[in-house]
């Protein structure tokens, strides 16, 4: 498996400042992508918020949101009784932690320097003497 960032340079929305992409490299789903997570600015000026895939529903008390990432553990969450696993708060946890110092890894790499063109002797190409 392999994390790869996709930057927003100067796009929009600016405050969004990378896609994050899961590419799968072995297994059963070797040669997939699993989208949807990003990195976005915070709008407090701290470090950098990791946002992972969720889904809205209705309820009698409003708009609620089930996250698409959780623990794989059958039963986990409602072992806790309130539906929130420690265990599996820590692992989502982890894994934006892991995300946010990737990219603020590849963030802080200095622009690439532009390929210097070959320079030519003033001869043509193909040309004999």
């Amino acid at each position: 498996m392999r994390v790869h960032y996709v930057l927003n340079h100067g796009g929009t929305p600016a405050s969004k400042l990378a896609d994050v992409e899961i590419h799968f490299e072995e297994g059963l789903l070797a040669g997939l992508k699993l989208v949807g997570c990003s990195v976005w600015r915070s709008k407090k000026g701290d470090a950098p918020t990791v946002l992972v895939p969720s889904r809205s529903y209705a309820t009698a008390g409003g708009v609620r949101y089930y996250e698409l990432l959780r623990s794989s553990v059958d039963g986990a969450a409602s072992a806790a009784g309130n539906g929130e696993d420690p265990a599996a708060k820590l692992a989502v946890r982890r894994f934006k932690d892991y995300v946010r110092d990737e990219y603020r890894k590849i963030a802080a790499l200095p622009d690439e320097p532009p390929v210097p063109a070959e320079r030519s002797s003033g001869k043509k190409a193909g040309a004999a003497r």
